[in-house]
Protein backbone atom coordinates (compact mmCIF):
# COMPACT_ATOMS: atom_id res chain seq x y z
CA UNK A 1 0.00 0.00 0.00
CA UNK A 2 1.16 3.31 -1.31
CA UNK A 3 2.19 6.09 1.65
CA UNK A 4 0.24 8.90 -0.71
CA UNK A 5 -3.13 6.26 -0.12
CA UNK A 6 -6.38 8.59 -0.33
CA UNK A 7 -7.38 9.63 3.61
CA UNK A 8 -10.49 8.31 4.82
CA UNK A 9 -12.31 8.60 8.62
CA UNK A 10 -10.85 6.79 11.49
CA UNK A 11 -12.13 3.09 11.38
CA UNK A 12 -11.08 3.02 15.17
CA UNK A 13 -10.51 5.17 18.29
CA UNK A 14 -7.11 4.51 18.11
CA UNK A 15 -6.37 5.25 14.73
CA UNK A 16 -3.40 8.60 13.80
CA UNK A 17 -5.49 10.99 12.79
CA UNK A 18 -4.41 13.73 9.95
CA UNK A 19 -2.52 15.63 12.55
CA UNK A 20 -1.12 13.18 14.53
CA UNK A 21 0.42 11.38 11.76
CA UNK A 22 1.81 15.00 10.18
CA UNK A 23 4.04 14.84 13.56
CA UNK A 24 4.75 11.18 13.70
CA UNK A 25 5.70 11.32 10.06
CA UNK A 26 8.48 13.96 10.00
CA UNK A 27 10.15 11.98 13.46
CA UNK A 28 10.01 8.53 11.58
CA UNK A 29 12.30 9.84 8.59
CA UNK A 30 14.41 11.09 10.70
CA UNK A 31 15.34 8.32 12.78
CA UNK A 32 15.04 5.85 10.52
CA UNK A 33 15.67 7.91 6.66
CA UNK A 34 16.49 5.35 3.57
CA UNK A 35 20.00 5.16 2.61
CA UNK A 36 20.04 2.16 0.35
CA UNK A 37 17.69 0.29 -1.38
CA UNK A 38 14.17 -0.29 -3.04
CA UNK A 39 11.80 2.72 -1.62
CA UNK A 40 9.46 1.36 0.94
CA UNK A 41 6.42 0.51 0.03
CA UNK A 42 4.92 -0.06 3.39
CA UNK A 43 2.17 2.16 4.35
CA UNK A 44 3.96 2.92 8.09
CA UNK A 45 0.54 5.27 9.05
CA UNK A 46 -1.38 1.73 8.98
CA UNK A 47 1.49 -0.15 10.51
CA UNK A 48 1.58 2.36 13.77
CA UNK A 49 -2.25 1.70 13.52
CA UNK A 50 -2.38 -1.74 13.78
CA UNK A 51 0.35 -1.80 16.60
CA UNK A 52 -1.81 1.16 18.18
CA UNK A 53 -4.76 -0.80 18.21
CA UNK A 54 -2.99 -3.98 19.31
CA UNK A 55 -1.81 -1.88 22.06
CA UNK A 56 -5.58 -0.15 23.35
CA UNK A 57 -7.63 -3.52 23.22
CA UNK A 58 -5.10 -5.87 24.22
CA UNK A 59 -5.77 -8.63 21.36
CA UNK A 60 -3.28 -11.45 19.92
CA UNK A 61 -1.03 -10.20 17.15
CA UNK A 62 -3.44 -12.99 15.05
CA UNK A 63 -6.98 -10.92 16.09
CA UNK A 64 -5.50 -7.66 14.30
CA UNK A 65 -8.57 -6.66 11.76
CA UNK A 66 -8.20 -7.74 8.10
CA UNK A 67 -8.34 -4.29 7.41
CA UNK A 68 -4.64 -3.67 8.66
CA UNK A 69 -1.22 -4.84 6.92
CA UNK A 70 -1.37 -8.16 7.47
CA UNK A 71 -0.28 -9.11 11.01
CA UNK A 72 3.03 -10.58 10.16
CA UNK A 73 4.08 -7.57 8.31
CA UNK A 74 3.06 -5.35 11.30
CA UNK A 75 4.79 -8.08 13.86
CA UNK A 76 7.98 -7.48 12.06
CA UNK A 77 8.15 -3.91 11.96
CA UNK A 78 7.23 -3.77 15.55
CA UNK A 79 10.34 -6.56 16.61
CA UNK A 80 12.43 -4.71 14.57
CA UNK A 81 11.69 -1.09 16.31
CA UNK A 82 12.11 -2.92 19.74
CA UNK A 83 15.32 -4.42 18.99
CA UNK A 84 16.59 -0.99 17.82
CA UNK A 85 14.53 1.00 20.61
CA UNK A 86 12.99 2.87 17.44
CA UNK A 87 9.66 3.66 19.50
CA UNK A 88 11.74 4.25 22.97
CA UNK A 89 13.51 7.52 20.75
CA UNK A 90 10.00 7.98 19.19
CA UNK A 91 8.88 8.96 22.53
CA UNK A 92 11.66 10.62 23.61
CA UNK A 93 10.92 13.23 20.64
CA UNK A 94 7.08 13.54 21.48
CA UNK A 95 8.06 14.02 25.37
CA UNK A 96 10.43 16.81 24.45
CA UNK A 97 7.88 18.76 22.05
CA UNK A 98 5.20 18.24 24.59
CA UNK A 99 6.99 20.01 27.11
CA UNK A 100 8.22 23.03 25.14
CA UNK A 101 4.70 23.27 24.41
CA UNK A 102 4.03 23.70 27.93
CA UNK A 103 7.09 26.47 28.03
CA UNK A 104 9.53 24.37 29.68
CA UNK A 105 12.88 22.89 28.61
CA UNK A 106 12.96 19.73 26.82
CA UNK A 107 14.60 17.57 29.26
CA UNK A 108 13.73 17.58 32.90
CA UNK A 109 16.35 18.69 35.77
CA UNK A 110 13.62 16.40 38.21
CA UNK A 111 12.23 13.35 38.32
CA UNK A 112 10.25 10.82 40.36
CA UNK A 113 10.85 6.82 39.86
CA UNK A 114 8.32 3.85 41.02
CA UNK A 115 7.77 0.61 39.92
CA UNK A 116 4.91 -1.55 39.92
CA UNK A 117 4.25 -5.20 39.74
CA UNK A 118 2.49 -7.16 36.97
CA UNK A 119 0.87 -10.61 36.44
CA UNK A 120 2.63 -12.55 33.95
CA UNK A 121 0.92 -14.85 31.60
CA UNK A 122 2.66 -18.19 30.07
CA UNK A 123 4.30 -16.11 27.70
CA UNK A 124 6.02 -14.10 30.30
CA UNK A 125 8.13 -16.53 32.05
CA UNK A 126 11.18 -15.59 31.04
CA UNK A 127 12.82 -12.75 33.67
CA UNK A 128 9.47 -13.91 36.06
CA UNK A 129 9.56 -13.68 39.62
CA UNK A 130 7.21 -13.62 42.47
CA UNK A 131 6.39 -9.83 44.35
CA UNK A 132 6.08 -11.01 48.29
CA UNK A 133 5.40 -7.54 49.33
CA UNK A 134 2.49 -7.31 46.40
CA UNK A 135 1.57 -11.03 46.15
CA UNK A 136 2.08 -11.01 42.57
CA UNK A 137 3.83 -13.19 40.73
CA UNK A 138 5.15 -11.96 37.17
CA UNK A 139 7.18 -8.60 36.11
CA UNK A 140 8.04 -5.27 37.36
CA UNK A 141 7.69 -1.88 35.50
CA UNK A 142 10.42 0.32 36.63
CA UNK A 143 9.38 3.80 34.90
CA UNK A 144 11.01 6.92 35.47
CA UNK A 145 8.67 10.10 34.72
CA UNK A 146 9.39 13.88 34.81
CA UNK A 147 7.64 16.41 37.00
CA UNK A 148 4.46 16.61 34.60
CA UNK A 149 4.40 12.98 34.70
CA UNK A 150 5.87 12.45 31.09
CA UNK A 151 7.42 8.86 30.78
CA UNK A 152 11.51 9.42 30.57
CA UNK A 153 12.01 5.61 30.34
CA UNK A 154 11.04 2.20 31.25
CA UNK A 155 12.86 -0.84 32.45
CA UNK A 156 10.89 -4.26 32.71
CA UNK A 157 12.49 -7.01 35.34
CA UNK A 158 11.32 -10.07 37.46
CA UNK A 159 9.37 -8.81 40.37
CA UNK A 160 11.26 -10.90 42.70
CA UNK A 161 14.27 -7.75 42.49
CA UNK A 162 13.95 -5.59 45.05
CA UNK A 163 13.03 -1.69 44.39
CA UNK A 164 16.32 -0.35 45.75
CA UNK A 165 18.81 -2.88 43.58
CA UNK A 166 16.29 -2.85 40.27
CA UNK A 167 16.74 1.08 41.28
CA UNK A 168 20.99 0.91 39.86
CA UNK A 169 19.64 0.16 36.00
CA UNK A 170 16.85 2.00 35.31
CA UNK A 171 19.21 5.41 36.81
CA UNK A 172 21.59 4.13 34.52
CA UNK A 173 19.37 3.89 31.74
CA UNK A 174 18.07 7.39 32.22
CA UNK A 175 21.42 9.03 32.17
CA UNK A 176 22.04 7.18 29.04
CA UNK A 177 19.41 9.23 27.79
CA UNK A 178 20.45 12.96 28.90
CA UNK A 179 22.40 14.63 32.06
CA UNK A 180 19.71 17.49 32.92
CA UNK A 181 18.21 15.58 35.98
CA UNK A 182 19.49 16.79 39.27
CA UNK A 183 16.95 15.17 41.71
CA UNK A 184 14.84 11.88 41.79
CA UNK A 185 11.92 11.59 44.15
CA UNK A 186 11.32 8.32 45.86
CA UNK A 187 9.57 6.05 48.23
CA UNK A 188 10.83 4.54 51.24
CA UNK A 189 12.28 1.48 49.04
CA UNK A 190 14.99 3.77 47.54
CA UNK A 191 15.92 5.56 50.96
CA UNK A 192 19.20 2.92 51.35
CA UNK A 193 22.67 5.10 51.88
CA UNK A 194 24.34 2.87 49.53
CA UNK A 195 22.26 3.87 46.64
CA UNK A 196 22.08 7.34 47.48
CA UNK A 197 25.28 7.60 47.77
CA UNK A 198 26.12 5.68 44.84
CA UNK A 199 23.73 8.30 42.66
CA UNK A 200 25.29 10.70 44.20
CA UNK A 201 28.81 10.22 43.08
CA UNK A 202 27.93 8.11 40.09
CA UNK A 203 25.37 11.36 38.62
CA UNK A 204 25.70 14.20 40.57
CA UNK A 205 22.03 13.65 41.04
CA UNK A 206 20.39 13.35 44.55
CA UNK A 207 17.43 11.00 45.39
CA UNK A 208 14.79 12.35 47.81
CA UNK A 209 12.64 9.97 49.71
CA UNK A 210 9.04 11.11 50.39
CA UNK A 211 7.44 9.15 53.48
CA UNK A 212 4.31 9.29 54.96
CA UNK A 213 3.25 11.10 57.92
CA UNK A 214 3.98 9.30 60.89
CA UNK A 215 0.50 8.62 63.00
CA UNK A 216 -1.55 8.43 60.00
CA UNK A 217 -3.60 5.84 58.67
CA UNK A 218 -5.77 7.01 56.03
CA UNK A 219 -4.99 7.83 52.14
CA UNK A 220 -2.34 10.76 51.87
CA UNK A 221 -1.58 12.25 48.67
CA UNK A 222 2.25 12.54 49.27
CA UNK A 223 3.86 15.52 47.31
CA UNK A 224 5.50 14.40 43.88
CA UNK A 225 5.13 10.66 44.38
CA UNK A 226 1.68 10.93 43.06
CA UNK A 227 3.01 12.22 39.81
CA UNK A 228 4.28 8.47 38.83
CA UNK A 229 1.07 7.04 40.12
CA UNK A 230 -1.07 8.93 38.25
CA UNK A 231 1.22 7.85 34.91
CA UNK A 232 0.54 4.46 35.99
CA UNK A 233 -3.20 4.83 35.98
CA UNK A 234 -3.01 6.75 32.38
CA UNK A 235 -0.69 4.01 30.98
CA UNK A 236 -3.26 1.31 32.50
CA UNK A 237 -5.58 2.09 29.97
CA UNK A 238 -3.75 0.14 27.50
CA UNK A 239 -5.45 -3.14 28.09
CA UNK A 240 -2.16 -4.91 26.63
CA UNK A 241 -0.59 -3.75 30.16
CA UNK A 242 -2.91 -5.28 31.76
CA UNK A 243 -0.90 -8.27 32.62
CA UNK A 244 2.62 -9.46 30.81
CA UNK A 245 1.82 -10.63 27.98
CA UNK A 246 5.29 -10.60 26.24
CA UNK A 247 7.93 -12.92 26.24
CA UNK A 248 10.36 -10.64 26.16
CA UNK A 249 11.07 -8.06 28.85
CA UNK A 250 12.04 -5.71 26.10
CA UNK A 251 9.03 -6.29 24.27
CA UNK A 252 6.94 -5.20 27.38
CA UNK A 253 8.76 -1.83 27.40
CA UNK A 254 7.86 -1.26 23.99
CA UNK A 255 4.45 -1.73 25.17
CA UNK A 256 4.17 1.08 27.88
CA UNK A 257 6.74 3.44 25.21
CA UNK A 258 3.63 2.94 22.72
CA UNK A 259 0.83 3.52 25.20
CA UNK A 260 2.99 6.82 26.72
CA UNK A 261 3.34 8.30 22.94
CA UNK A 262 -0.01 7.84 22.42
CA UNK A 263 -0.98 9.83 25.04
CA UNK A 264 1.66 12.30 24.69
CA UNK A 265 0.26 12.34 20.82
CA UNK A 266 -3.44 13.46 22.39
CA UNK A 267 -1.72 16.00 24.27
CA UNK A 268 -0.07 17.71 22.06
CA UNK A 269 -2.73 17.87 19.43
CA UNK A 270 -5.18 18.12 22.38
CA UNK A 271 -7.26 15.14 21.42
CA UNK A 272 -7.47 14.44 25.14
CA UNK A 273 -9.90 11.46 26.16
CA UNK A 274 -12.40 12.09 29.02
CA UNK A 275 -10.07 9.62 31.53
CA UNK A 276 -7.07 12.27 30.36
CA UNK A 277 -6.36 14.28 33.11
CA UNK A 278 -4.83 17.98 32.19
CA UNK A 279 -1.32 18.01 32.58
CA UNK A 280 -0.24 21.26 35.25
Amino acid sequence: MSEDRIESPARYPSDLSDEEWEILKPIFEKLEPYKTGRPRTTDLREILNAIFYLNKTGCPWRYLPTDFPSHKLVNYHYNKWTDNRMLERVNEALRQRFREKKGRNPDPTGAIIDSQSVKGTPESFVDSGFDGGKLVKGRKRHIIVDTIGCLLVVWVHAANVFDGKAARQVITNLFLLFHTVKIIWADGAYSGAELLDWVSSQFQCAIAVVKKKKGVHSFQVLPRRWVVERTFAWLGRSRRLSKDYERKPTSSETQVYIASGRLLLRQICDNQTPYLLAVK
